[in-house]
């Protein structure tokens, strides 16, 4: 399995040349492109809860980009219908971040790459029949590891090391999800000195 190490090596390689490998991506586009979906606001999660650990509401699904482009996404799909290129508007059509999926046996590593074509992070999620058990981030200023922790099929705590590249040390706090009727009702960030944040709802 991929360790930080590697994946910090992985960061620095495409951070050397970030136009290279994007203009890489996006020319395999076209051959295993399979459609598009637009929305105003993130539409799909990736990994488990993304969107709602982040604080979002789940987008809305449009026809054609609106006149009001900012927090647009445009994705690309492949015909396994996966999401190969997630396009994310900024103020203007001009200002346009991009996330790149590359998919493995067991492996989803995404490519974040700026309006201003710099790498801004890398993060690959391991699956398991399907379910995501590790995620592990390297970025331009920190990196973290997440492990997922599942009763049968159902997340249960997502276990979050986290620091800045400028800290010798992890900070390490657990992300709690729990449900009504299966359906989900809160997720919350406990941190050791008992602090907690609700994130959802």
């Amino acid at each position: 399995m991929y360790e930080l190490t590697e994946l910090e090596k992985r960061y620095v390689e495409v951070s050397s040349d970030c136009e290279k490998y994007l203009s890489k991506y996006i020319s395999c586009l076209s051959s295993d492109l399979n459609g598009t979906v637009i929305s105003k606001g993130a539409l799909y999660n990736l990994r488990p809860y993304e969107m709602e650990r982040a604080g979002f509401k789940k987008g809305r699904k449009l026809n054609k980009l609106p006149s009001a482009i900012k927090n647009t996404h445009v994705y690309y799909f492949d015909k396994l219908d996966r999401i190969i290129l997630t396009e994310i508007y900024g103020q203007s059509e001009n200002i346009i971040n991009r996330e790149c999926c590359i998919y493995g046996d067991n492996s989803l590593e995404r490519l974040y790459f700026t309006s201003a074509g710099t790498l801004r992070n890398i993060s690959v999620s391991f699956f398991e029949e399907s379910i995501v058990k590790k995620d592990i981030n390297w970025g331009a200023y920190g990196c973290c590891t997440s492990d997922y922790v599942y009763n049968g099929s159902i997340l249960e705590k997502i276990t979050v090391r986290q620091k800045e590249h400028k800290n010798p040390s992890f900070s390490e706090f657990d992300v709690i999800f729990k449900y009504k009727n299966d359906e989900l009702e809160s997720i919350t960030n406990v941190f050791p000195n008992g602090y907690q944040e609700q994130r959802f709802p």
